[in-house]
């Protein structure tokens, strides 16, 4: 796969940071990992929560398989259509 521009600028700027710096760096990038892991983790939560008191119900194993299988638009079409179905 071939970088962009940007991420080309970006890995020189790196490469030119003190070994302090890259260290303060690779905190930060794995702050904001921690940061969406917690995020998910608790919508993740909510879901389960609403799932299991019978508000909504999940997609079975074959739907999600078929979505994706299907490129990014038909996806969302078809998932719409499921989800309504649902209501």
């Amino acid at each position: 796969m071939a970088v962009s521009e940007r991420v080309q600028r970006i890995l020189s700027d790196v490469r030119e940071l003190t070994e302090e710096e890259k260290a303060q760096l690779e905190t930060e990038l794995l702050a904001e990992d921690a940061s969406a892991e917690r995020v998910w983790g608790e919508e993740i939560d909510r879901r389960a929560a609403r799932v299991l008191a019978g508000e909504t119900s999940g997609l079975s194993r074959s739907e999600v398989r078929s979505l994706f299988a299907m490129p990014p638009a038909d996806a969302r079409a078809r998932l719409a259509t499921l989800l309504d179905a649902r209501k």
